[in-house]
């Protein structure tokens, strides 16, 4: 499972992480790193299992798969009380389960406003509510995205819930130092289930956009991940980490 471009940190075997979205994308990859390192995973997926089930056969012993859905309250409870309960305590938590879709604002429904907001970021505040109750020293990561450092059009409202995230992250890692660390992990363009339709359309063209000239990979996440869990980033918390090819750079003028 160990892929090149992730590091080794002693310090995480045997640690207990609940990894959200764990059955594709960059949950699936942070996953797969912490199993790499030695530790101990409680796995989250919402409705398909199958690649949780894998990484179980992987390391049976170090996976526990856990089912909910993070939209609702009480699907945030449960995966925390779960993780906890199965593996005698939480270590860490990489919250990467999220959403992202169409809406523009002259077509935005509430609905579609109300989903995105309870999947990206009234999870994140239940699940590191439930955390800083539960946990007494550790590291939670969130995923972000540079959309909501920036913005991005017709998608006002993922830029907005993953701009609450950025927030949340600020504000809680004054709030829960000096024992737990919060840090965000924002990437731009990376090549998952959830960016697929775009990038067969215009990869091209975003490539182009990002000054490294390549769209990243969940492991380029999971490394960022992986580091800030681990006691390598100990002075680190507050940290909201671009992931993103040097996208976000100011242009050059003149």
């Amino acid at each position: 499972m160990t892929d090149s471009v992730l590091g080794r940190y002693a310090d995480l075997k045997d640690k207990a992480f609940l990894v959200t979205g764990a059955s594709s994308g960059i949950g699936l990859s942070c996953a797969r790193a912490l199993l790499d390192q030695g530790a101990r995973v409680a796995a989250h997926y919402r409705n398909h299992g199958g690649p949780v089930e894998t990484l179980a056969g992987f390391a049976p012993e170090r996976v526990i798969p856990v089912q909910a859905d993070l939209a609702l309250e009480k699907g945030c409870v449960g995966v925390m009380e779960t993780a906890r309960r199965e593996m005698g305590g939480l270590d860490g938590l990489v919250h990467s389960a999220g959403i992202w879709n169409d809406g523009e604002i002259r077509t935005l429904s509430s609905d579609t406003l109300e989903t995105m907001f309870k999947t990206n970021a009234f999870s994140s505040y239940y699940l590191a509510r439930e955390a800083a109750r539960t946990m007494g020293r550790g590291s939670l990561v969130f995923i972000g995205s540079t959309a909501g450092e920036r913005g991005e059009p017709a998608h006002g409202h993922y830029a907005g819930s993953k701009g609450a995230v950025q927030s949340l992250v600020f504000s809680l890692a004054q709030e829960l130092a000096p024992d737990i660390r919060v840090n965000l992990v924002s990437p731009g363009w990376v090549r998952t289930p959830m960016s697929a339709e775009a990038l067969e359309e215009r990869e091209e063209a975003i490539v182009r956009s990002v000054p490294l000239r390549r769209v990243a990979e969940p492991e380029d996440a999971a490394a960022a991940v992986l580091f800030l869990l681990s006691s390598a980033s100990r002075h680190v918390t507050g940290l909201d980490l671009a992931l993103s090819g040097g996208a976000l750079l100011p242009l050059p003028r003149g």
